[in-house]
Parts: structure tokens; C-alpha cells; sequence
């Protein structure tokens, strides 16, 4: 008897399955690690000739165990983005390292409104690809490239970032403290970083180094119930008010 491949239509995107086995047997310890779909998204509304483009060409996606599609299956990024609810304000400027195929970061999108703005930052192609035609906001950018990409950002450019496996790159403790101090960095003054990771070792490792980074109020999160990841909430102090002035104005009556 033939399988007939079903159709899945989420927010107006379609995705058609390519194979006869079932995601969830797909990714199981017997399966291959892969499910494959094609891809066609929806027309944006005032933009009909880019649209059809994106409607003829579509594109083809894997569903692996790193990269997952929160349209079809479970994707914990999302779960640990939410972490930032209540703390993300309209306005804000968030950063989301390692966003995956993008639903979380269209989340923090939603918080900040178009008067804020969402850098999303992914080393894996297929992912951002999928994310720029998925999640559209004129306010939300995805790009290609890990810590590398945040050279050009200012100190305390972001009110809050969420940042998933900092240490996958990182094999000594070296390069683990110039990437903590590289996330930290660009975290404003009285802002807030949420660092995720598939390895609870990592997460310990994680709350040592923001310790010594002078991190507030640091909290763990997870594990997630279906992949076990964990993470580690932390505050960055507000410098005291003030504190600049007097120094400048002691130096200037010197």
C-alpha cells in the first residue's frame, strides 16, 4: 500500500512531506536523524512580486535534532526565550544568539514593537534562510555568523539577549571567558541575559563566570522536559547615578 505524504498548512506556510517515516520515528535512536519537507510560504501583503518569487522557488528543509521547526515539532529555543517575558519591553533591543529557525526570536519581535528591534544571529544557513521568509518584520533581522558579528556593536547595545550553546566553539576555559565576556559586553547596564545550553556542565560554568562578572540575581532554568537542555537566567547591575559626574567634576576642580 502506497503512503500518501501529508500536507501541513501553519500561518499560511505549506510544508509538504518528502519521506514515509514520521518525525517522531525519524529522530528516534532507530531512524535516520532527518526529516525532510518542501516549503512554500505565504504572500506578504503589499509585496505580491517578491511573494511569488518565494511561492515558486519555495525551498527545501531537514528536521534534525539541532535544527528544529517549531511549526512541526518541539523547539525548546522558544520555551527559553519566554524566560524574557515581562523583562522585554516595547522599545528594546534584544539580541538572540544561536536563534535557530527564528520562532523565538519572532517572540521577542513581538515584544518590542516596531519602535524596538531584534538582531537574530544563527551559523547554520538553511536555518536563517527558512527564518527570513518565515518570521518578516521590519524590525527583526536575521543573519548569518556567531560572536564574531557582535564586533561592531557598541558596549551595552542590548537591553536583553538570549544565547543558546556559547560554549560549542569554546573548548578551553580561555576562549569560554572572552565569549561570556563578549555576551556581557553588549548587555546594557540594568539588562538581562538568558544563557542556554544542552549540557548542564556548560550551565555551571556559565553562573561561575557571570559570577565573577558581578551578575545579579541568577536563576536556573529548565531542563526542557522532552531534550533536556538547561539555562541560567542573570541580571546586569545599573551603574550607580552619579557616580561619572563626580568623578569628572572632583578631576575638573583638581
Amino acid at each position: 500500500m502506497g503512503f500518501s505524504r501529508r500536507r501541513i498548512v501553519v500561518g499560511g506556510v505549506v510544508y509538504r512531506e518528502l519521506s514515509g517515516v514520521s518525525l517522531r520515528r525519524a529522530l528516534s535512536e532507530t531512524g535516520p536523524g532527518v526529516k525532510e519537507y518542501a516549503v512554500r510560504f505565504p504572500i506578504p501583503v503589499g509585496d505580491l512580486e517578491g511573494a511569488q518569487h518565494a511561492h515558486r522557488d519555495g525551498m527545501q528543509i531537514r528536521f534534525t535534532h539541532r535544527r528544529r521547526y517549531a511549526d512541526l515539532g518541539h523547539d525548546p529555543r522558544v520555551q527559553f526565550v519566554r524566560a524574557l517575558r515581562g523583562v522585554v519591553r516595547p522599545g528594546d533591543r534584544v539580541l538572540d544568539l544561536g536563534c535557530g529557525t527564528g520562532a523565538g526570536s519572532a517572540e521577542l519581535a513581538h515584544w518590542v514593537g516596531p519602535s524596538g528591534g531584534v538582531i537574530a544571529i544563527n551559523r547554520d544557513g538553511e536555518s536563517i534562510r527558512y527564518a527570513r521568509q518565515r518570521y518578516r518584520a521590519n524590525h527583526l533581522a536575521y543573519e548569518l555568523g556567531w560572536l564574531d558579528t557582535l564586533s561592531g556593536e557598541l558596549d551595552g547595545a542590548f537591553r536583553a539577549a538570549v544565547v543558546f550553546d556559547l560554549f560549542r566553539d569554546a573548548p578551553d576555559d580561555p576562549s569560554r571567558s572572552r565569549a561570556i565576556t563578549e555576551i556581557w559586553r553588549v548587555i546594557a547596564d540594568g539588562g538581562c541575559v538568558v544563557l542556554v545550553s544542552t549540557d548542564e556542565m556548560d550551565c555551571e560554568a556559565y553562573e561561575r563566570r557571570l559570577a565573577g562578572l558581578g551578575a545579579e540575581g541568577m536563576t536556573r532554568l529548565g531542563p526542557d522536559p522532552v531534550l533536556g537542555w538547561v539555562g541560567m537566567m542573570a541580571g546586569k547591575p545599573e551603574k550607580p547615578k552619579g557616580t561619572r559626574d563626580s568623578q569628572d567634576s572632583d578631576g575638573a576642580g583638581a
